[in-house]
C-alpha cells in the first residue's frame, strides 16, 4: 500500500504551519540525538536504544506531516540543515555500539601496504608493525577470523585508511578517515534521493524519509557501518536503471553487491528482461574486482562466510526468528537448513513474479521494497544496520509496515538477559509487529476497494 502523497488540493495546514512543526520536531530531535551521543559514548547500549525509539517517534510525526499536509516547498532547506545537524552530532561519539570500524580502518592498512585482509588475521605475527593501541585493541576476533568483506567494500577500506592520513588526529586516529568517507556516501545518497524523486515526479521534500530516520544517521554517520557504501551504490543502480542504461546499472549493482551482498535481492525489480547488459556487465564487474584477490589468496576470499553464519546460529536454526518462534511456543523445530530452503524458494517466487508481473522496462518501487523488506524479514538480520539499504526505496514508496520495521530495528542493540528483554520481546517488536501491521493495512485496503467495485 502506497501512502498518499501531498497534493495541491488535500486539505492541510498552510505551508508556514507545516514548516513550523517540522523545525520544532527537527529541533526535538537534535536535543534526543545529543543525549543519545552520550549513551554511545558509555556505551550504554539500553539508554542507546531508548533514545533512538524516541528519535523514531519523532521521525514518525516528522514523516506524517509531510507525507499528509500540503505545502511543503519551502522546507527542503529546513529538511536539509536539520540532517546535516543531527549527522554532525552523531559523529562526535566514538564506535561504541560495534567494533566493526576499526576492522574496516585494519584491513584498509594493510591493503595499503600491500598485504591481503584475505590471508592474514590480525593477530599474525608478520603484522606486528601494525599493531596501534587506537585500532588494533578493538577488533573483533582478531586472533580467529580472516575478513569477511568482499573486493569493493576493501576499496573503501584503503580510501578511508588513506584519508585517516591526513584527518585523523590524537586518540581518535584510525577512523577519522572512514567517517569522512561515510559522510561523503551520505551526502551521495541524499543527492542521488533527490535525483530520483525528481524523475518520479515527487516532491524533493521527501528525501527526509533518508534524512531525518535515525538509523543511518546512527549506523552511517555515527558508527561508520560499510553499509552506508552499499546504499549509495544500490540507489545509483536504480537510478540507471530507471533511466533504462542497464550496462551501468549491472557495473553499480555489482559494487553494491560487492560491498554486503543483499542489493543482489532487487535485481528482478531492475532487470530488463532478455538484456544482456546489465547480467553481462554485473558479471564482469564481480570478476575484474575479485580475480586479484583469488588468484593470491584463492577458495580463502569467502573461507570466513560458513563460521559467520555458524557464530550467528544459522547452522543450528535458533538465528532464524521464525525458528526461533517454533521451537519457543514448541510449535515445531525445523533445522537451519529447512527453513534456510524454504526461505529460498519464498524469496524466489517473490522474484520470479515480479520479473514478469511487470513490463518489461517497468521500474515498480513498490517491488523493490517488497523484494528488500521480504529479503530482511526472512533472513532475519540480526544487526541494526542491516536494515539500512532498505530505507531510501521508502522515501519513494513509504509503506508503513516496512518503516515501522527500519524504526524498531535499533532494538536489536539491547542487552540480552539480565539486562534486557529476550530474544522472543526483540524479534515480536522488529519483525512480527510491522508484519501485523502489514497484514492489517493490506486487509483494510483490500476491503475499501471490495466496498468500493460493490458501489
Amino acid at each position: 500500500m502506497l501512502i498518499s502523497t501531498p497534493s495541491r488540493d488535500r486539505p492541510g495546514q498552510p505551508e508556514h504551519g507545516t514548516s513550523t512543526a517540522l523545525a520544532v520536531i527537527g529541533l526535538a530531535l537534535a536535543i534526543v540525538t545529543a543525549h543519545t551521543a552520550l549513551a554511545v559514548d558509555r556505551y550504554d547500549f539500553d539508554s542507546y536504544v531508548h533514545g533512538a525509539l524516541v528519535q523514531s517517534f519523532l521521525y514518525a510525526l516528522a514523516v506524517a506531516l509531510l507525507l499528509w499536509q500540503r505545502g511543503c516547498g519551502s522546507n527542503l532547506f529546513l529538511i536539509l540543515v536539520t540532517a546535516i545537524i543531527l549527522r554532525g552530532i552523531a559523529m562526535t561519539t566514538e564506535p561504541g555500539l560495534t567494533s566493526d570500524a576499526y576492522r574496516y580502518v585494519w584491513d584498509g592498512r594493510l591493503t595499503l601496504a600491500g598485504f591481503s585482509p584475505y590471508l592474514h588475521i590480525p593477530a599474525d605475527e608478520q603484522l606486528a608493525a601494525f599493531r596501534d593501541p587506537a585500532v588494533f585493541p578493538h577488533i573483533n576476533q582478531r586472533d580467529t577470523a580472516f575478513t569477511i568483506y568482499p573486493p569493493a567494500a576493501q576499496l573503501v577500506f584503503a580510501a578511508g585508511a588513506w584519508l585517516d592520513r591526513i584527518v585523523g588526529t590524537g586518540a581518535d586516529a584510525g577512523h577519522n578517515g572512514m567517517k569522512a568517507i561515510m559522510a561523503l556516501f551520505e551526502v551521495a545518497t541524499i543527492s542521488a534521493l533527490l535525483v530520483w524523486l525528481r524523475t518520479e515526479g515527487l516532491p524533493p521534500e521527501r528525501v527526509l524519509i533518508y534524512a531525518w530516520h535515525p538509523l543511518p544517521i546512527w549506523e552511517f554517520a555515527s558508527q561508520i557501518h560499510i553499509d552506508a557504501a552499499a546504499t549509495t551504490l544500490l540507489l545509483l543502480g536504480v537510478l540507471a536503471a530507471v533511466r533504462s542504461r542497464q550496462g551501468l546499472a549491472g557495473v553499480l549493482l555489482a559494487l553494491a553487491a560487492l560491498v554486503k551482498y543483499f542489493p543482489v535481492v532487487l535485481i528482478p525489480a531492475l532487470w530488463k528482461r532478455w538484456d544482456w547488459r546489465m547480467p553481462t556487465a554485473f558479471i564482469a564487474t564481480a570478476a575484474i574486482l575479485y580475480a586479484p584477490h583469488v588468484i593470491t589468496a584463492g577458495t580463502k576470499v569467502v573461507g570466513f562466510v560458513a563460521n559467520h553464519l555458524d557464530n550467528e546460529g544459522y547452522k543450528q536454526g535458533w538465528g532464524f526468528h521464525v525458528v526461533w518462534f517454533l521451537r519457543e511456543f514448541r510449535l515445531g523445530d525445523p533445522s537451519g537448513t529447512t527453513y534456510a530452503m524454504v526461505a529460498l524458494a519464498a524469496l524466489g517466487v517473490l522474484a520470479f513474479i515480479t520479473l514478469f508481473a511487470r513490463g518489461s522496462d517497468e521500474i515498480r518501487p513498490g517491488q523493490l521494497v517488497a523484494l528488500a523488506a521480504a529479503f530482511i524479514w526472512l533472513t532475519s538480520s540480526h544487526y541494526a544496520w542491516y536494515f539500512g539499504w532498505l530505507i531510501p526505496l521508502l522515501v519513494v514508496f513509504p509503506h508503513p509496515a516496512a518503516l515501522l520495521m527500519t524504526l524498531t530495528a535499533a532494538a536489536l542493540h539491547h542487552t540480552r538477559p539480565p539486562g534486557g528483554p529476550t530474544w522472543t520481546a526483540l524479534y515480536m517488536l522488529v519483525y512480527w509487529a510491522p508484519l501485523l501491521l502489514f497484514i492489517a493495512l493490506e486487509t483494510w485496503r483490500f476491503a475499501r476497494h471490495s466496498h468500493d467495485r460493490s458501489n
